[in-house]
């Protein structure tokens, strides 16, 4: 089988659990930290920039939303990310996207 066909499943997956992770991380959303830890289980180890990777492609697909939040004094700076209205319906099944499969589809 090609390793490119089996790389990009793998991305497919990959994005659809992290949809997961985002609905049950509402209302208060989850930090790419938060993602990371709760891919560990699933064995994807990914750095913190191939997690931001996959919430701009999840938002790009209008399946997802990130907002900075820092504070100064305490030199703390994180991305935090939602699931939108879209990505619930993509979760519940109502709609699909191209890019996303769900775990047991």
């Amino acid at each position: 089988m090609n390793s490119k066909l089996i790389e990009a499943a793998s991305e497919k997956v990959l994005r659809g659990l992290v949809l997961e992770i985002l609905s049950q991380a509402e209302p208060t959303g989850a930090t790419t930290e938060l993602i990371q830890a709760a891919l560990k289980p699933y064995a994807h180890t990914l750095t913190k920039d191939a997690v931001l990777s996959v919430c701009h492609y999840l938002k790009g697909k209008g399946l997802a939303t990130t907002e900075g939040v820092s504070n100064d004094r305490l030199n703390i700076s994180r991305v935090i990310v939602h699931i939108t209205p879209k990505g619930v319906d993509v979760l519940e099944g109502t709609e699909s996207v191209s890019g996303v499969e769900l775990a047991g589809d």
